[in-house]
């Protein structure tokens, strides 16, 4: 008997799952470089109008380089968090914080990478609309991270019994 899409429950493993999915949007979105056409025009754009004082291709070049390499880092530190905590059950309350830590480092490497694409906005002048999916996936992955952290208060309370 198969169960209607609407009916099923979210897996206990979607956090993990997501977050290979949010890091493979991210590798998308930096192969695009972040939505910027044409590097060089926009370098020139920004010296037409007197925005910057020399047409300085190296440093748009290097800042371009370096936003696609800390979000790459990050993303990879999430779904490393993440599996991080998936491979810890907790049988002791030290087992439960640190597998805690791994959830709240998890939910600190989203934050930083929507401070990252904020960065990218604003330095490279993309239009911040096309950033609303990354975004709200992004807050996906936190919402499906604090769920797991509830259902492990369960296990907190088990623990803090037997203590």
């Amino acid at each position: 008997m198969s169960v209607l899409v609407s009916d099923r429950k979210e897996s206990k493993f979607e956090a993990i799952t997501y977050s290979i999915e949010l890091h493979d949007m991210l590798i998308d979105l930096m192969q695009r470089s972040f939505g910027v056409k044409d590097l060089d025009h926009f370098v020139r754009v920004r010296y037409a109008y007197g925005k910057d004082e020399t047409e300085d291709f190296a440093k748009y070049r290097y800042l371009m380089s370096n936003f696609k390499t800390r979000i790459d880092q990050l993303a990879s530190q999430m779904t490393n968090n993440i599996r991080a905590a998936n491979s810890t059950y907790p049988t002791s309350m030290s087992e439960y914080e640190q597998r805690r830590s791994y959830q709240n480092n998890a939910i600190i490497n989203c934050e930083q990478i929507i401070k990252e694409l904020q960065r990218v906005v604003e330095i490279f002048e993309v239009d911040i609309n096309t950033y609303g999916r990354y975004v709200k996936a992004i807050d996906r992955e936190i919402g499906l991270i604090k769920k797991w952290r509830q259902r492990d208060n369960k296990i907190k309370s088990y623990l803090q019994g037997n203590v």
